[in-house]
């Protein structure tokens, strides 16, 4: 581009300007070939990949906020059986991450009842200390009778309720500001001062 910019400054004829302008202007004007056309002009068809098929949930997994009973903290929530089949002897896998070096634990905790028909609920529950643990997890949904993994779908389930406070009334008093002489003046809010 620079070349041809400095032989159009050294030219002397304005024929040779005028018929290099627009080869120069439409040669920045140019669109980038299309990746869908080939190279001899016809149109390819994108590549599709053929979609996954996502079993329908079994069982939804409601899990409720962490409950604190000090030292430990209650993990747990409710399963439901959403299926059309009977699921027995139920467990459900939780990943427990470590204060010290955020490594991870699984831990099997069993649902009761174990047996759970069409549209019934059972409850699974796992204490731990809370100063060794700072989060946790529902990675999987067994049955003690199927060798494959029960397919599920987690849900939020109950909240924490607020924490009480012991019915202390705590009373705090607060010094009253000191009054100035005259001499010394404290621009406040509720005494502003404007500088003429």
């Amino acid at each position: 581009m620079l070349y041809f910019t400095n032989l159009l400054a050294k030219a002397r004829k304005p024929a040779l300007v005028f018929s290099l302008t627009p080869l120069l202007l439409l040669s920045g004007c140019q669109r980038k070939p299309d990746p869908a056309i080939s190279e001899r002009g016809s149109v390819q068809k994108p590549v599709q990949t053929p979609a996954q098929f996502v079993p329908a949930p079994e069982a939804n997994i409601f899990v409720d906020d962490a409950m604190l009973a000090k030292p430990y903290a209650v993990i747990g929530g409710t399963v439901q059986n959403v299926g059309n089949e009977r699921l027995e002897k139920l467990s459900v896998a939780i990943e427990l991450r470590r204060r010290t070096d955020g490594s991870v634990e699984r831990r099997e905790v069993a649902v009761e009842p174990g047996e759970l028909e069409p549209g019934k609920q059972g409850r699974y529950k796992l204490k731990v200390l809370s100063d060794e643990w700072s989060g946790s997890r529902v990675v999987s949904l067994r049955s003690g009778v199927r060798t494959e993994e029960i397919t599920f779908k987690t849900m939020p389930g109950a909240k924490r309720p607020p924490e009480k406070l012991d019915g202390k009334v705590v009373i705090v008093k607060t010094p009253a500001p000191k009054k100035s002489n005259g001499g010394d003046f404290i621009n406040t809010p509720d005494n502003p001062f404007k500088v003429p």
